[in-house]
């Protein structure tokens, strides 16, 4: 099952154009995507501007001289797979969202690239959801875990994966103080 979301940008009027994202919308995916690799304003246009997606990634463009397209083994790795490009879809152009009209949609979260340049997002799952900090509850959430938040790392980590990052952070936490 996806994790839906939407990725808006916040006009200088206040409100949000965006587009759809079906897949990963959680905060340790397309926050930490959203927060590493689109904190330019340039870059969050071109994002919206592919409009609806089905799963975001740290590069917009594929490399013009490889297939790219939305079947599985047809796509670039690390390659934005959008709706529209990839697949010929129509009517899936950025538009505004508003926190009322993502309530009553699938998705679970909305992330808004505010007019400071910062990310924040809304948890739809909450009755009466507030606009947070991506980077500060990023840093929560990964505190939570135990471990600092480990470079170009996204998504679900397993409790196995937890286990080897912490004894890895561990281990070089022992080596700093040694040295």
């Amino acid at each position: 099952m996806s994790t839906r979301s939407f990725i808006c940008k916040e006009q200088p009027d206040g409100k949000y154009i965006g587009i759809y994202c079906h897949s990963d919308g959680y905060l340790t995916y397309n926050g930490a995507m959203l927060l590493d690799h689109y904190s330019e304003r340039e870059k969050v246009d071109a994002l919206i501007a592919l409009g609806d997606i089905s799963l975001l990634e740290k590069n917009i463009a594929p490399d013009p001289d490889k297939p790219h397209s939305f079947e599985y083994g047809q796509r670039q790795e690390g390659v934005v797979v959008a709706y529209g490009r990839d697949r010929g879809e129509k009517d899936i152009d950025a538009r505004e969202i508003t926190l009322e009209g993502a309530q009553s949609s699938w998705c679970e979260y909305m992330y808004i690239f505010g007019q400071d340049g910062k990310w924040r997002y809304y948890d739809l799952h909450e009755d009466e959801p507030e606009l947070c900090s991506v980077e500060e509850d990023l840093a929560a959430e990964y505190k939570r875990m135990g471990i600092e938040r480990p470079p170009d790392e996204y998504g679900f980590i397993s409790p196995e994966e937890l286990a080897k990052i912490k004894a890895q952070q561990a281990e070089m936490k022992k080596s700093e103080t040694v040295m």
